[in-house]
Parts: structure tokens; C-alpha cells; sequence
């Protein structure tokens, strides 16, 4: 089997993982939508247009959190500083403090839950929750609000399509709905503003996230 066949195996027993847990759904006219749209904007090619893609890892979530945190730290050798940062958090609409220090941890476990990505920078945190293909977890949306309520979280819902979790019951309209495109397009822009070079890896990484 070729890289580009395990890639497609991927997406499509992601996508029918996640329509399989719908049958519990009260929505699932809307779910169905969604998913037929993500299902049409994936695009059937073979070979990789990024070195990510040639290694079969542009659909690796925990690979894609990892270089998004790196991309979001000031400390990252992506040559931007704390741009890729601020930018990212304007767009959140919180503020931005250039001297404040920043913590990013990937995978951060609390209670029963996990957060793929936590920043806290300039009293602000974000929780991250990021997809490719993969579906959601029971009550995933609310057990994340619950479990960081005490540090008031922006939640951010990363995906391809832009759509919001519907795991999210309790914590309906606490979510702002992000894709990967928004991320690559976002750096791109800051990188322009500033007249900053990003280093390699950071350009293949924006490639990488910009044709998921």
C-alpha cells in the first residue's frame, strides 16, 4: 500500500468514525452537512507537496499540535518571535503584553480530560482543541469548559472545515471556530507586516496546515 492509500484509509475511517458516534445525535440533519462538506473538501491526490505530506505525517494531530506550539512560542526557532503570538491572540481579541511570559504545553492532562494545547501568556489562557479527520469524545467540548473553568479559558475549536463542537452541550457558545487555513493564513499575513523571514521549518509548516 502506498503512503498516499494509508493517507486516504486515514481520512476516511476518521470520517466515519465521527458519523458512526452522531447516531446518538439530536442534530444529526446539521451533523451531516458538516461532514459531507468536509468529506468533499478533501482533496484526492497522490504524492506530497510539503516534506510533512512525503513522511504521511500532515494528518498527525499530535505532530500538527506540536508545530503549532512551537509556531505560537516566542522561544521557537521560527525566527518570528512573539508576532506568530500576538497576532494569534488579537485575532482572539485578548490583549497582548509583549513582556508577559508564555507557557505552552502540549497534551495537558486535568481530571479525566485532555487539552491538546494550553497557552497562557499575559493572564490569558487558550485551551486548543485541534481535529484533522478524528471525531470527538463523549461530552469532549464540555469536559474540557469544566475542567480549566477555573482559569476562565478562551476555547478555541481547530479543524478543517471551521465548524463547532457538537460536544458541546453545557458549553454551547463558549467556542470560537478556527481552521488551519485561518492559522497559516494568519502568519502569513504577520510575516508580511513585518517584513520577517519565517525559517524553513516554520514555511513548511505553514504549507503543511495551509492545504489541510
Amino acid at each position: 500500500m502506498s503512503t498516499a492509500d494509508s493517507a486516504n484509509d486515514t481520512r476516511f475511517d476518521g470520517l466515519r468514525s465521527e458519523w458512526l458516534a452522531l447516531r446518538g445525535s439530536t442534530d444529526r440533519e446539521s451533523e451531516f452537512s458538516r461532514l459531507t462538506d468536509e468529506w468533499r473538501a478533501v482533496e484526492w491526490r497522490s504524492g506530497g507537496e510539503t516534506l510533512l505530506s512525503a513522511l504521511g505525517l500532515q494528518f498527525n494531530e499530535v505532530a500538527l499540535c506540536r508545530g503549532l506550539a512551537w509556531l505560537l512560542d516566542p522561544d521557537g526557532g521560527h525566527q518570528m518571535g512573539r508576532h506568530p503570538l500576538n497576532a494569534f491572540l488579537r485575532r482572539l481579541g485578548l490583549p497582548v503584553v509583549d513582556d508577559a511570559p508564555v507557557d505552552i504545553r502540549v497534551e495537558e492532562v486535568s481530571a479525566d480530560s485532555r487539552a491538546d494545547i494550553v497557552l497562557r501568556a499575559g493572564g490569558s489562557t487558550v485551551i486548543i482543541e485541534a481535529k484533522v479527520f478524528a471525531g470527538e469524545q463523549p461530552r469532549q467540548a464540555d469536559r474540557i469548559f469544566e475542567y480549566w473553568a477555573s482559569e476562565n479559558p478562551t476555547l478555541v475549536f481547530l479543524t478543517r472545515t471551521g465548524h463547532l463542537p457538537y460536544t458541546a452541550t453545557k458549553s454551547a457558545g463558549s467556542w470560537v471556530a478556527c481552521t488551519w487555513r485561518d492559522i497559516a493564513q494568519l502568519v502569513r499575513t504577520t510575516a508580511a507586516q513585518t517584513g520577517l523571514e519565517p525559517s524553513a521549518g516554520a514555511r513548511e509548516f505553514i504549507e503543511t496546515i495551509g492545504a489541510l
